[in-house]
């Protein structure tokens, strides 16, 4: 698609989160900007979401925060009652983007509802949108250096501890969410990458109290060991993505940050599909349970249930083992 007669097209991306699909986003904006001669770029995002982006070159940002829901209507009714876009891309399931949606004017919409979701990663459903306004290429640029804050790297002397894996042990919270493996093989996977190859551990995230500090009863205080779990913004995190050399976790936001770096990640998947939600075409050293885990829980085989159907059972990540983990990092070490 190209602009005619020098004019610009206007284009509104609605998607608030989550941090994962929020990285899948970037390179939806990349195609854009680089397929469209002058597009003016409009993203509704997520306050929290929105500190990892916010400084992306030629984006309009319009901030929602889930905390101040009305308010936050309010000022997108008042910004957007008079400005119908030219393009509106509803790149969201909920009832809170579904009120957004309602405010947001396009003489062009595209939906979930307009595009074939089966069977894909959930990058190739947003690269969807854009074959529905006949956008068919796809560069896939996520922009990581407006990301990076190296004079955070420079504050906690990264260097020292260089080279050093990174974890984040932790999923988003929701209810029956039963992705996350146990805390306490985390510090046994730490002392086996010291004691082996002499690699140090960075343990990422952001949780609550309860939860960080029974992640922490499991870890044991070591001089290889660098603990910044709720210490870090975004964009200090992926700083710190930035420099180690590979990473180790459950499906998260910062298992697609890291994606985002092209780090070789050993991911951990069991109730649910990598296919559909594993780092992007970046699957060598993923660790994946799925099929195992729907047979032994639910009974079905991967035929016979919905693309994408999660296994919702507590004891699925322990399909996982700790050898499974050290066979996966002494394939990265070896390559």
């Amino acid at each position: 698609m190209n602009s005619k007669n020098n004019t610009s097209i206007s284009i509104c991306i609605l998607r608030l989160s989550s941090i994962g699909d929020i990285t899948h986003i970037i390179p939806i904006i990349s195609t854009l900007q680089k397929s469209i001669i002058d597009c003016d770029i409009t993203w509704i995002i997520g306050k929290t979401e929105y500190e990892l982006v916010k400084n992306l070159n030629d984006i309009n940002f319009i901030v929602m925060d889930k905390n101040k829901t009305l308010d936050s209507l309010f000022g997108i009714h008042k910004f957007s009652k008079n400005i119908p876009f030219d393009i509106v891309l509803h790149m969201q399931k909920s009832l809170r983007s579904k009120l957004v949606g309602k405010m947001i004017k396009g003489k062009i919409n595209v939906t979930f509802n307009d595009i074939n979701t089966d069977n894909c990663h959930v990058m190739e459903n947003f690269f969807s949108f854009l074959k529905k306004i006949d956008i068919k290429n796809k560069f896939l640029d996520w922009q990581t250096d407006s990301m990076l804050d190296m004079s955070y790297i420079e504050k906690i002397n990264v260097n020292k501890f260089i080279p050093y894996v990174a974890i984040n042990p932790f999923t988003s919270a929701r209810v029956n969410n039963y992705r996350e493996w146990d805390y306490d093989n985390y510090g046994t996977i730490a002392e086996y990458l010291f004691n082996e190859y002499s690699i140090n551990t960075f343990f990422l995230g952001k949780v609550n109290k309860d939860k960080k500090d029974k992640f922490s009863e499991h870890i044991k205080s070591s001089s290889n060991i660098v603990n910044l779990i709720n210490k870090t913004t975004l964009i200090e995190m992926f700083s710190v993505l930035s420099k180690c050399k590979f990473y180790i976790g459950p499906d998260s936001g910062a298992l697609h940050m890291a994606n985002m770096l092209g780090l070789p990640i050993i991911g951990l998947y069991a109730t649910s599909n990598p296919l559909r939600t594993g780092p992007y075409l970046n699957q060598k050293y993923v660790i994946n349970k799925y099929n195992e885990a729907m047979l032994k829980f639910l009974n079905k085989e991967k035929n016979d249930i919905k693309w994408g159907a999660r296994v919702r059972d507590k004891d699925a990540m322990k399909l996982i083992s700790l050898n499974d983990v050290k066979n996966k990092i002494k394939e990265v070490i070896k390559s």
